[in-house]
């Protein structure tokens, strides 16, 4: 295989696959990136077997086609610190040879024939949407996902798809978000299904590089497999792996009668939590918010007897309210809040709270935020 290439489109294909390629393997081959040059184009792959990715560039010159498995490491971190130029890339043998200027590499290569086989991508009744708007929803959902490992299906998000809706769903049974957008979609039936949330994490990188490439539609589509969720974004092809379920009824959770509906600005709110939680204890994490009329007094107290507080203004008339957080829980959902306002809709200290961001004009944003509360002491 030999090729030129351009330094900065090198960098930006490798960019978009690096991070697939684990850093630790029972399957050493897994620790390459495939490369082949063929028809005028460079296709670049890897794969940890969960999670795959390819992207392709035809601004590339193909003088001799070829397939390689080029162990990642040192080849990424040599090419990301190349000065912009052409870059000559040759293949003797097991070993590659590449220039770039003054500067040169020599590496081994390992058998080709030991890759794995790629997924393909079933392109059949492709959905179109913004790939901001989707990296949107995943950001607003992805940091409520368990990390328990003997809970497998609470490790992915739900995917709720319907001809005119996508809903996505995470939690960990302390937290829970939903994502809802309203969708026009040429699907006639509803489908279900738990997404790795590992896969789905690439997403905002790939749908980021859409403005790099010529004529790339800022639109992806998803494509729905039996065993696999696929997304095209321009050049690039994304798989990830669907997790087995069921997923937990969320709807049943999610209460009907929290009719404490407390307005805050999110930074100010943001600002008091960060404040007083210095001071919280390092295994609770509990914050204390209490809630009167036009007022919220957020506390913390620690185990040594420290304490801190804080006050905000707030809209809300109503009976005064005590309810306790896990701080580090809160401004999770908080950063990952687009709008500036958010309700907090609470009904006890013994109830889980719904925060929900609105516009400027009190409308909501379809995302909806679930958060379990703390007992307070002396509760």
């Amino acid at each position: 295989m030999k090729f030129e290439i351009q330094q900065e489109e090198l960098q930006k294909a490798l960019d978009v696959i690096a991070n697939v390629v684990p850093s630790k393997t029972t399957l050493p081959i897994l620790t390459c990136v495939l490369m082949e040059a063929a028809e005028g184009r460079l296709k670049l792959s890897a794969t940890n077997l969960d999670v795959s990715i390819t992207t392709a560039t035809d601004k590339v010159e193909i003088k001799d086609e070829g397939k390689i498995a080029l162990p990642a490491d040192k080849f990424v971190s040599f090419v990301r610190t190349l000065r912009s130029g052409t870059i000559k890339f040759a293949q003797k043998g097991d070993k590659i040879n590449l220039s770039c200027g003054s500067a040169r590499m020599t590496q081994g290569t390992m058998n080709v024939e030991d890759y794995p086989a790629l997924k393909v991508l079933e392109e059949v009744d492709g959905l179109d949407m913004e790939g901001a708007l989707l990296t949107e929803m995943i950001n607003e959902t992805s940091y409520s996902v368990s990390r328990d490992e003997t809970r497998p299906a609470l490790m992915g998000i739900n995917w709720e798809i319907t001809p005119d809706s996508l809903t996505l769903v995470a939690t960990d049974a302390h937290r829970l978000s939903r994502s809802y957008r309203k969708m026009n979609w040429a699907i006639k039936e509803t489908r279900s299904m738990i997404v790795d949330t590992a896969g789905l994490r690439h997403l905002p990188r790939i749908v980021g590089g859409l403005k790099n490439e010529e004529n790339a539609s800022a639109n992806i589509t998803v494509f729905l497999g039996e065993n696999q969720l696929s997304f095209r974004a321009g050049n690039t092809v994304l798989h990830a792996r669907l997790l087995e379920g069921p997923f937990p009824d969320y709807n049943a959770v999610i209460p009907k009668d929290n009719d404490k509906d407390v307005t805050v600005d999110k930074g100010d709110l943001s600002q008091a939590i960060r404040r007083v939680s210095i001071m919280a204890d390092r295994i609770t994490s509990q914050i204390r918010m209490g809630v009167e009329t036009g007022r919220m007094e957020v506390s913390a107290q620690g185990t040594d007897g420290s304490k801190s507080e804080d006050e905000i203004a707030i809209s809300y008339e109503g009976d005064a309210v005590e309810i306790g957080f896990n701080f580090s829980y809160l401004l999770d959902i908080l950063k990952n809040i687009k709008a500036e306002t958010v309700v907090l809709s609470l009904r006890d200290s013994q109830s889980a709270a719904l925060i929900k961001p609105v516009t400027d004009d009190g409308e909501e944003t379809g995302l909806l935020c679930l958060l379990m509360p703390l007992r307070l002491a002396g509760e």
